[in-house]
């Protein structure tokens, strides 16, 4: 008995289908269970700094005419409100990032904010600064901190890093109705 050649190709076109299907159920599988992790730049999740980054930009600028900011990571002086880094991949701080090895591994991380008033001098001394420490690629390392503790009119956080590697730095600076944002890329100390 000989097998007609149109049931070859039935076979082969059911074959071709159930293999394609099983790649589709195999990727809606997987695309299921990778864990989901959401950006949190700028402190706000990402659609409000998608929708609000140009207003967010404008913020910055305003604010930076009526108060000097200088943040100071482990001995590193920032002055001003630094955004450029989120223009940057992650990995391309080894090549073109200005804040690199800002941060140790473990809990020597020391981190001040100061703020000063431009028309009268003066620190500025009731502002509400929160700090985000984020790792780039999960957010189960997320680390948020106000300041509460004020020492020679700078905000002084004090930080333990427990994971090695690409860490981003987010501040939100509110006084009154001016709000001042600041991110950067740096990483632990090899």
């Amino acid at each position: 008995m000989k097998i007609k050649k149109y049931y070859l190709w039935l076979l082969f076109f059911f074959f071709i289908f159930g293999f394609t299907f099983s790649l589709i159920i195999w990727t809606v599988k997987s695309a299921q269970d990778t864990p989901v992790y959401e950006d949190r730049s700028f402190l706000s999740n990402y659609h409000s700094v998608d929708d609000k980054f140009n207003q967010m930009m404008s913020s910055n600028r305003e604010f930076s005419k009526k108060y000097d900011v200088v943040f100071n990571i482990n001995g590193n002086t920032i002055q001003g409100l630094d955004v450029e880094d989120i223009y940057l991949g992650q990995r391309s701080l080894e090549k073109s990032g200005k804040h690199k090895d800002f941060l140790n591994f473990g809990d020597k991380n020391s981190i001040s904010v100061k703020i000063t008033n431009k028309s009268s001098s003066n620190f500025v001394t009731d502002a509400n600064v929160t700090l985000l420490l984020s790792r780039a690629i999960e957010s189960n390392g997320d680390m948020e901190l106000n300041s509460t503790k004020i020492s020679n009119g700078a905000y002084i956080f004090h930080v333990n890093i427990p994971y090695k590697g690409y860490w981003n730095l987010n501040a939100k600076l509110v006084i009154g109705d001016s709000v001042g944002y600041f991110f950067i890329k740096t990483n632990t100390k090899k």
